[in-house]
């Protein structure tokens, strides 16, 4: 063999393991981002993307920061039989709907949960709902009935029970309005 040709497959050698490097990497990253899917699909269908809180208008949401979290409010929104995503998007409009309106909602939210049991993250957990002060504060659309329906109110235990672990709040401290 000669030079040229010992440099040629020694060249080759080292483009096959670089390229076969590229390839297990490529497929490691694939399995972590399904896993990480599939993580996210376990945990319920909690939408904590930021793309979905509120805009900070000085009314739904007032760009606040929250002092720490010591309680846990969940209320009943006057919307009946909406979806997370459809409550969310009345809060978001709740200043155009009534243009008077200028001062913060007497209620806000940092999140909505719908009928069917999804839940929509509104307002980061850093920042004041109105209303809120010390409380992380959780909306929910009931029936049309007025009732909380069977996925709702797993979902809000669910996510209550995971807001007392993170934030170390006592049952003392969720309060039902």
């Amino acid at each position: 063999m000669t030079k040229k040709e010992w440099k040629r497959r020694k060249r080759r050698k080292i483009i096959a393991v670089i390229s076969a490097t590229i390839i297990v990497l490529a497929g490691v990253t694939a399995l972590i981002y399904v896993a990480m899917g599939e993580l996210k699909k376990s945990i319920g269908t909690s939408s904590k993307d930021d793309s979905l809180y509120l805009s900070v208008n000085g009314v739904t949401r007032t760009g606040d920061k929250a002092p720490l979290v010591g309680i846990i409010y969940v209320q009943k929104s006057n919307f009946t039989g909406l979806s997370a995503l459809e409550l969310r998007n009345r809060y978001e409009r709740a200043d155009l709907v009534n243009p008077l309106m200028q001062e913060p909602l007497e209620k806000g939210a940092h999140y909505a949960v719908g009928v069917d049991g999804e839940c929509i993250a509104m307002i980061p957990l850093t920042e004041k709902a109105p209303g809120g002060d010390d409380r992380i504060i959780i909306a929910y659309s009931p029936d049309s009935d007025g009732n909380m329906t069977e996925a709702e109110e797993k979902a809000l235990n669910d996510l209550v029970n995971d807001l007392m672990d993170e934030y170390s709040i006592g049952q003392e401290n969720v309060i039902l309005g």
